[in-house]
């Protein structure tokens, strides 16, 4: 009798949307399902048959499937049947600790290694004298039985060659071949095989973001590079991470870009924890108007596209339930990086989602790409002048007011000559800022880039990447001009814009051949094939900050940093804490019934979660 009427109530529950709504939200990991299920033909059978009659039912049915498993659930306490089901989500979706997350570059890949370590209480006290330095506040949070995660750096690892160079022309139908394009990236893997215990490769998540550099490639072009890739390292036996999926080698979003960057930067602020809970320690009162809040902005640059991200609307931020919180310093452990511990006391603390945020990216706003379009701009117009004035043919040589005296380059069948020109550069810049394609005259401050109206700016910023490595070399380099070079030392890394403006000059103007040729080792951060470009890259960034963003020239409010507590602000520690977030939401809240809050389980996933699973679809 029992197998009938579990095909009975398989009919029953085959016309519920339920069901799929499961397998959507879930995934059909078999444990999963099968506890999902049982709840589900639980209550469905209820209305028909009765409720001692129906559970009966449910428990003949998934008898069939695995009757030992389910046996043991349904004699089992409501509390077990919880408990079990968030224990097999866990071992389900998180058997491994470790995340590995590659940043595909316009300039390489760069292969990051986290691990997220659950620390109880007694291990917490324990291990406070030694490892971590623990402050009073917290010494409360481990006495009040508060469990912390901690997000560890294991390790990095870089390729120089950039993904995108697989990418083929147009007319190019040669087909890729696996092993060339995954063979760059095989020592990158061999290392993190080296720093990740052999028990959790094959449980490893591994996850290809590319940025920029493969935006510019055709997107059929993108997924034949992607699909090469994944095959030569499936294929290889060094490869040892086989729990890898296609899906997750992708082209990460501008805007996503940005977002994880934020979560980055506020997390190494102290401002949020690993799951994303602000850990504000102000008071909510100082902090609800204008720019005087907690949460700091993100700006990013990069070879091929730059990002803004930051709150556009401090009134909206969610800081009235913010916990009593603290971030801790941590000590590096077995030549491992410790990220900051953020903990906090109050368990439903508020989140920080993507609708807090303006969030964009400009493809070809990176500086390389910003470069060529300068070059092109600068040829264009000569050959405009040839059409117009006869006389001017044969003329190869273009001055060109974005490069140290002297210095040359060839381009498009033209020689560009330095002159360093500072003022005249600034013009180029601001006509090439508003508009992707086309130049024009910026006659105000304008709050337009690329294209794309932001809000006002508010609040403070972190400027990462690019932002920090060329304008940091401003301050080296702008040694010439003694008192703006006084003046930028002495505020950085929080100068004005105005500061940085006026030691533009001093690095631009220099003579290449007899001087800047002669720099290659004073600043640590500028190799010798990019010293030419720092000229452009100080102007166009500092243009783009005062004439594109709209920062006030006497504003204070960027901080140009590499490191934040010894740790790299790059927005894959912040997508690294956004995975963690949304796996910790999924297994603590398995532990309700799936079927009475499967509708409102569903909305809160869209809802909370959009910021950290999908592009922000408010700025774009």
């Amino acid at each position: 009798m029992v197998l009938p009427a579990a095909v009975l109530v398989l009919i029953v529950i085959s016309q519920s949307p339920d069901l799929d709504l499961i397998q959507r939200e879930l995934g059909t990991s078999d444990l999963r399902m099968k506890y999902h299920l049982f709840l589900l033909f639980k209550k469905r059978t209820c209305s028909c048959f009765g409720s001692m009659r129906s559970a009966l039912l449910a428990v003949g049915v998934l008898l069939v499937w695995n009757g030992s498993w389910i046996w043991s659930v349904a004699t089992s306490s409501p509390d077990r049947i919880v408990n079990g089901a968030s224990s097999l989500s866990e071992s389900a979706t998180s058997s491994s600790p470790y995340k590995i997350i590659l940043d595909g570059g316009s300039t390489g890949s760069r292969l990051h290694i986290f691990e997220f370590v659950t620390e109880e209480p007694e291990d917490a006290e324990n291990n406070g004298s030694s490892d971590v330095i623990v402050s009073a506040k917290n010494r409360n949070s481990i006495k009040n039985n508060t469990a912390t995660v901690k997000c560890v750096r294991r390790g990095s690892s870089r390729a120089n060659i950039p993904l995108s160079a697989f990418g083929r022309l147009p007319g190019d139908r040669e087909p890729l071949r696996p092993a060339t394009v995954s063979e760059h990236l095989l020592p990158l893997f061999d290392y993190a095989a080296s720093i990740i215990p052999a028990e959790y490769h094959a449980n490893t998540g591994v996850y290809y973001q590319a940025t920029a550099g493969m935006r510019l490639l055709e997107e059929s072009e993108q997924e034949a590079v992607y699909d090469a890739l994944y095959q030569g390292l499936i294929e290889h036996p060094s490869f040892v991470f086989k729990g890898m999926e296609r899906k997750d080698i992708a082209t990460l979003s501008g805007e996503m870009e940005a977002y994880y960057g934020a979560l980055a930067a506020n997390f190494l602020q102290g401002v949020i924890d690993t799951e994303l809970r602000l850990t504000a320690s102000v008071t909510p009162t100082e902090n609800t108007d204008g720019d005087n809040h907690p949460v700091v902005g993100a700006l990013d640059m990069g070879g091929s596209s730059t990002q803004i991200v930051y709150v556009h609307n401090p009134s909206a931020l969610p800081l009235d339930g913010a916990g009593i919180c603290e971030k801790t310093q941590l000590k590096a452990q077995d030549s491992s990086e410790m990220l900051s511990n953020n903990t906090c006391q109050a368990p439903d603390s508020p989140q920080l989602k993507d609708e807090h945020f303006f969030s964009t990216s400009y493809l070809s706003y990176g500086v390389d790409q910003f470069r060529e379009r300068l070059w092109n701009t600068l040829v264009e117009e000569r050959a405009r002048e040839e059409e117009e004035s006869p006389e001017t043919c044969g003329a190869k040589v273009i001055f060109n007011p974005c490069a140290n005296k002297g210095f040359e380059v060839e381009w498009q069948g033209y020689t560009l000559y330095g002159t360093g020109a500072t003022n005249e550069c600034i013009r180029y810049a601001r006509r090439l800022i508003p508009h992707p394609e086309n130049p024009v005259d910026m006659h105000t401050h304008g709050k337009v880039v690329g294209g794309v109206e932001h809000p006002p700016i508010r609040g403070k910023f972190l400027a990462m990447s690019l932002y920090f490595f060329s304008l940091d070399s401003l301050r080296v380099f702008s040694q010439p001009d003694e008192d703006a070079h006084r003046a930028l030392n002495l505020s950085w890394p929080n100068p004005s814009i105005q500061e940085l403006e006026d030691a533009l000059d001093g690095l631009c103007s220099r003579d290449w051949h007899n001087d800047m040729a002669l720099q290659e080792s004073a600043h640590s951060f500028t190799r010798a094939e990019v010293l030419p470009h720092r000229c452009l890259e100080t102007v166009y960034m500092v243009t783009l900050l005062k004439d594109g963003f709209g920062f006030h020239p006497t504003s204070r409010d960027i901080t140009f940093t590499f490191l934040v507590d010894d740790n790299e602000v790059e927005w894959t520690l912040g997508m690294a804490l956004a995975m963690n977030a949304e796996e910790r939401y999924e297994a603590k809240h398995l532990g309700s019934d799936p079927v009475d809050e499967q509708i409102e389980f569903h909305n809160v996933f869209n809802s909370l979660y959009f910021g950290v699973t999908l592009p922000p679809t408010h700025c774009c």
